[in-house]
């Protein structure tokens, strides 16, 4: 219990990061297609999905710890010591999210509605923002929501990695010591967490998009 607000900080701040950067560079992907911002949202995507947690996290240590000494390369004291485990977990969720988003986003703004709204006359940002990112956005949540499990089970090789203590580092040690119950215990609670947020996922679609508000009444 002692350490499991350090892992639920580095799973929210990974979270944070993931959906910010995911988002963003999904919208700017998709509103410039086959520009040289899109393209370069899809090779951070594909970076961020293919490369492992423990080699993105090394290389992350070693240019702005090492090289440019920005940052604290181990420990869990302060929000410095958070940066870097956030980024390398974050990354992994964003070329998820990157790639939902775009093609959401490229699919909504095919939609006659939106060829509506420009001939009306509406704003370009007011068309993307607050009509076709909203719609957008569904599928990119389903996807938020599957990658609370990925971000609590990755806490295990970044706080070895970085030398955090939380959960994940306990799991790393029980599993080296074969102690079954301390494993069996943080799998059960990853669990639980996994479903409450899937939970509360489905209940935020009828904030984000008002046809699945009125289909509930």
């Amino acid at each position: 219990v002692a350490h499991l607000p350090a892992t639920l900080e580095l799973a929210v701040s990974a979270s944070a990061v993931s959906v910010v950067v995911g988002v963003a560079l999904g919208v700017l992907s998709a509103v410039h297609r086959n520009k040289p911002i899109d393209i370069a949202a899809r090779i951070v995507a594909l970076f961020g999905i293919s490369m492992p947690t423990f080699w993105s996290g090394i290389l992350l240590i070693l240019v702005f710890s090492v090289s440019l000494g920005w940052f604290p390369a181990m420990g869990s004291d302060g929000w410095k010591t958070l940066v870097l485990p956030a980024l390398t977990l974050g990354l992994l969720g964003a070329g998820f999210i990157v790639r939902m988003v775009r093609n959401s986003m490229l699919e909504v703004l095919g939609e006659p509605f939106v060829t509506t709204l420009r001939a009306k006359g509406l704003a370009e940002r007011d068309v993307l923002y607050r009509h076709a990112l909203r719609n957008a956005l569904i599928p990119a949540v389903t996807m938020m929501g599957l990658l609370a499990g990925e971000m609590l089970a990755g806490t295990v090789v970044i706080e070895t990695v970085f030398s955090r203590q939380g959960i994940g580092r306990i799991v790393s040690d029980a599993i080296m010591a074969k102690d079954l119950p301390v494993v069996q215990g943080v799998v059960l609670f990853t669990a639980i967490v996994y479903v409450v947020v899937n939970a509360l996922v489905d209940i935020s679609y009828a904030y984000i998009d008002p046809r699945v508000r009125r289909l509930q009444n």
